[in-house]
């Protein structure tokens, strides 16, 4: 079995050639070349069990029942347990439109609010999808200024920066949030916290590019989609989104950080988003289900495929969609897309369509993301 894995988050593209002896030495190959560990095959520190019914909408099922190894699942979620696989709290797998496989570890449970960071663009990106469905919006085209009239910026090379460019990440704005810890003062992002009106600071931000021209990654861009919902909804984003998107969904508790000015971190600042476990999944399946809930359209599909499409390179063997990532694995010379949303500390969406395939991981706060990809690979092993 050969397998090639590209999973691009501005982390290493891990390449692994397997030959598969028996599972144990499939995974024992796995981390010896991707981790540089020398494991035999652990303890089993979990058994198995059927994720439990809630009144939540959600519907369950078990691995057998669709198909997937028990074996694998039990041995992944045992490594987590014991500490080879650092930094997840949670962890969550739907298949074939059922909850299979649903585990918590230390003090974390079903009721936890995680921080989700940068899953919420994801979230601000299917808003701003819902708001064009219903007429508050034209479309991408859109220019990004026009919903900002009270800044009256007059800089010539903004003015070509549309909605579409907020959504792909290359509006063009002189922008640094990765050299710099956001702990340090050098840190664009920080700068912005640091002072009372966040939107301002990003619009009044010098261009370094042509719109269009060069994906940066830019959380303070995506916080101007607060500011384009609330010009043409009339309220805060939060309040938007629980309308069109939590209440469809059953979401009841959650927690939205905000600006000074009352805007909810549409882009993940101040950690963005905090949602449990089942809820994470709840946004998730939505886009793997086209964008339907319980027969109920919230998402049009169209956005849905507009947003898992690719718009453009970040680097070379990465792709970009309208706030998502895409990435693909090569096993046994067939290729399978997937795509993600994806944020700070290994917070993760993973969505195969092919499979029918979704994997959630709630993780750490740490500035290393939590060990989510063999983790990753172990789950497709247990489906093929």
């Amino acid at each position: 079995m050969v397998v090639k894995m590209k999973y691009g988050k501005g982390h290493d593209i891990l390449q692994v050639r397997i030959w598969l002896l028996g599972y144990v030495s499939f995974i024992a190959l796995i981390l010896s070349l991707s981790c540089q560990k020398d494991i035999t095959a652990p303890e089993l520190l979990y058994s198995y069990e059927p994720p439990q019914q809630q009144n939540d909408g959600c519907s369950v099922s078990t691995l057998q029942d669709k198909g997937m190894d028990t074996e694998i699942i039990e041995e992944v979620t045992s490594q987590i347990m014991d500490g080879t696989f650092q930094g997840i709290h949670s962890f969550m797998i739907v298949k074939s439109g059922a909850i299979v496989h649903e585990a918590y570890f230390e003090d974390y449970t079903k009721n936890s609010l995680q921080t989700v960071f940068s899953i919420t663009k994801s979230v601000s990106s299917a808003l701003i999808g819902i708001a064009i469905d219903r007429g508050l919006i034209r479309g991408v085209e859109d220019l990004v200024l026009s919903f900002f009239p009270q800044y009256n910026i007059q800089d010539s090379a903004k003015q070509g920066i549309q909605l579409r460019h907020i959504l792909t990440l290359s509006s063009g704005f002189s922008w640094d949030e990765k050299t710099y810890p956001y702990s340090d003062a050098r840190n664009t992002e920080t700068q912005m916290v640091s002072t009372n009106d966040w939107m301002k600071f990003v619009l009044e931000r010098p261009m370094q590019r042509d719109p269009g021209k060069e994906w940066v990654y830019n959380t303070g861009s995506v916080h101007l989609l607060a500011g384009i919902i609330k010009q043409v909804y009339g309220d805060h984003a939060d309040v938007f989104a629980e309308q069109v998107l939590f209440e469809p969904l059953g979401i009841q508790t959650y927690e939205w950080n905000k600006d000074p000015q009352g805007h909810p971190c549409t882009g993940g600042t101040l950690q963005g988003l905090k949602l449990n476990l089942r809820d994470t999944a709840k946004f998730g399946y939505l886009f793997l289900n086209r964008g339907k809930w319980n027969d109920v359209q919230v998402v049009p599909q169209s956005w849905v495929e507009k947003s898992t499409a690719r718009h453009i390179e970040p680097e070379s063997g990465r792709e970009f969609g309208y706030l998502w990532w895409k990435g693909q694995y090569v096993i046994n010379g067939r290729e399978y897309q997937h795509y993600y949303a994806a944020g700070y500390g290994g917070q993760t969406i993973h969505i195969a369509p092919e499979l029918d395939l979704m994997i959630v991981f709630t993780c750490w706060d740490d500035a290393r993301d939590a060990d989510i990809y063999l983790p990753i690979l172990m789950v497709y092993s247990s489906v093929l």
